[in-house]
């Protein structure tokens, strides 16, 4: 479920996996005289690169997770949340997910895969920014790449889900191009799939055609 971020071998020891940036008071928005600035403009101002995802990177994301969250949930509930992201995400999905780090440090990531079952599909599983980094395009930036990326993959439509009740999260993927498919009710005038992820689990299903699809909106 997006939100908005085994194999026997031992995990990676603290030195060579890169940590989670410290949980921070958001710093005011970068402005130029037009306005916000442009993220890869701000990414090269603080060396920041986004690159694919390893394996190495699991514990520092669960992490990230449990710390990034802790604002706005109990270490209970940050940790239940952190459980969307087992091991063999990054196991068997890592060169589809993507990370930003500046400096060692991971400040958002973006975990999805391709279909196996068919060649034209990919979804966007988990999404995850560093607080003092959100409200400034990073998970439009991390969204556009895996676009991309999918596309030159030959993919032709990417799905995600979330949760009804996350309004924050629909409005973002309807700015990214994404429309909601028909569920079989209707929760606030939104489109929701019933027991989609098990009992009382409704989730409303996002659907975006990348094929000669036209440029998402700024979110």
């Amino acid at each position: 479920m997006t939100t908005a971020s085994g194999s026997p071998s031992s995990p990676s020891s603290p030195s060579s996996s890169p940590s989670c940036s410290p949980r921070r008071r958001p710093r005011p928005p970068l402005r130029s005289r037009r306005g916000r600035r442009p993220l890869r403009r701000w990414c090269a101002m603080t060396e920041m690169t986004m690159r694919r995802a390893h394996i190495g990177d699991h514990g520092t994301i669960v992490e990230c997770v449990r710390t990034w969250w802790g604002d706005s949930r109990t270490p209970e509930q940050a940790r239940e949340l952190s459980l969307l992201l087992p091991r063999l995400f990054l196991q068997f999905f890592s060169g589809t997910s993507l990370v930003l780090e500046d400096t060692g440090r991971i400040r958002a990531f973006l975990v999805g895969f391709y279909a196996a079952d068919n060649d034209d599909e990919a979804y966007i599983h988990f999404v995850g920014v560093d607080p003092a980094l959100r409200g400034r395009g990073v998970g439009r930036e991390l969204y556009t790449a895996f676009l991309r990326r999918a596309a030159e993959a030959g993919r032709r439509e990417v799905r995600a889900i979330t949760s009804p009740g996350n309004t924050g999260s629909v409005a973002f993927h309807r700015a990214m191009g994404f429309t909601v498919e028909t569920g079989d009710r209707e929760v606030d005038g939104l489109s929701v799939h019933s027991d989609y992820d098990g009992p009382g689990q409704h989730r409303v299903c996002f659907l975006r055609r990348i094929a000669d699809s036209p440029s998402p909106q700024r979110a």
